[in-house]
Formats: C-alpha cells, structure tokens, sequence
C-alpha cells in the first residue's frame, strides 16, 4: 500500500478530522434500495441503479462501511435523473474511491460527457480511469475537449485509489490519493450538457466504458477543495 494511502487510513483510524464542506450531492454507495443509491446530501440527487436483465450493482465491503461493485459485463451503472447544479457549477470539486479490476481499461467514475461525434461542441464532463491513471475531461463551447491526466501506472488495478479534481473556471487540478498530481490552465468555462449525471458508465452506449471493480464516496461539491479538505473527505467515514 503507498505511503498516501496508508496516511490517509491512519487519520481515519485515530485523527481529528477538519470540519466537513457541505456537498452538492454526495452517494455513500452503502446500499441499494428499491433500486435506488440514495443522496446522502439531502438534496434530493438520488441514483437509479440498472444493469441487463436486471443485474444490479452488488452491495461489498468498501472503503467506508459499503461500497458497490460494478461488473462491466452486466453493463451496470447509475442515474442521476435530478442534475440540476451539477451540470456545470462555476466551480466545483468531484471525488470518489476507486478499486479498478483491469489496468488495460477505460471506466467511466462519473460524467455525463460524450466521446466526439458528429459536429462539435460535446458538452458536459467526466472523471475517468484510464489504463491507469486518473483523468479529468470535459467539452466547451468552442468545440475544445479541456482534460487533465495523472501519471502512468498512478492509479493501480486491484487497489483503493482515490481520486478527485477540482475546476474552477481558470484551472484544472487532479489529486490522487489527495497528493496534487497535475494542474492546466484553462481559458474556456465547462458547457452544460442537457443529459443526466451517469455513475460507473458512459453516457452513451453502456458497453463502451462500463466500470469494472469497486467505487465508494462520490462526492461532488460546489467549491474547490482545498488538498487538506480533500483529505478529510478521502478519510471521513473510515473511523471504527
């Protein structure tokens, strides 16, 4: 386990943590009820959960009480019908914790952004694993795809990895492991896209980017998060 991560595990275990920044929509992914991953932020985000021929994403132990296991096969993902202030915030911060099975894999954490299709622009964004590594992305207006990448082999197959980016109109920053990775100036502001949030797959068809592995803690907030706050959301429900 790396240094970061063992960190992070041992303020959680006997830390004071800081006091928490209240999110726009936070999923715990502790449970699926009636079909639903519920919106732990009360502001009413919730998750519909789907997968072929039913197959919903199974409730295993994560790393903060439960997390869901996604299996690309089934082509499972969530939905968040009810986006409104989260399709593109002036500014704002998304984190999750992420346990991918394959390195040589593209899975899709969060986003409602599309791939290049036809005429541009392609709106909306998306936090991604890809062949590991963590990224950021997401469409303008002036038809540029703006995205953000963190190192070769940063975001390793079969272990916890958490990952977070924050925007805020003038800068894109990815954290793994809440160490700041990368930075990039950006001149052009995120475009809105008229889809619903997608959690654990893509926008589109769902055997494209479907996630493989274990995901827990997603959380979007409508500021950007300072590296110690990142920490303290990374470590935030982990105490016995």
């Amino acid at each position: 386990m790396r240094s970061s991560l063992t960190l992070i595990v041992l303020c959680a275990l006997g830390c004071e943590l800081a006091q928490a920044v209240e999110p726009l929509a936070y999923w715990p992914m502790d449970a699926i009820k009636d079909g639903v991953v519920p919106d732990a932020s009360g502001r009413g985000h919730a998750a519909f959960a789907h997968g072929l021929n039913g197959t919903l994403p199974e409730v295993v132990p994560g790393m903060a009480g439960n997390c869901l296991k996604f299996t690309a096969a089934s082509e499972q993902y969530l939905e968040v019908k009810q986006s409104e202030g989260l399709l593109a915030p002036a500014a704002f911060t998304v984190m999750a914790w992420i346990k991918p099975v394959a390195r040589a894999g593209t899975y899709e954490i969060i986003g409602n952004k599309g791939d290049k299709s036809g005429d541009g622009p392609w709106p909306g964004w998306r936090l991604r694993y890809f062949w590991s590594r963590a990224a950021f992305q997401f469409g303008a207006a002036d038809s540029s795809e703006p995205a953000i990448f963190s190192e070769e082999w940063s975001v390793p197959a079969s272990f916890w990895s958490h990952v977070a980016s924050t925007y805020d109109g003038r800068k894109l920053s990815l954290y793994v492991d809440c160490e700041l990775v990368n930075e990039k100036e950006i001149t052009t502001p995120i475009l809105s896209a008229a889809r619903p949030l997608v959690i654990g797959n893509y926008i589109g068809r769902k055997n494209a980017y479907a996630l493989d592995g274990l995901l827990d803690e997603v959380k979007v907030f409508g500021a950007v998060l300072s590296a110690e706050e990142i920490y303290t959301e990374a470590a935030r429900g982990m105490m016995p």
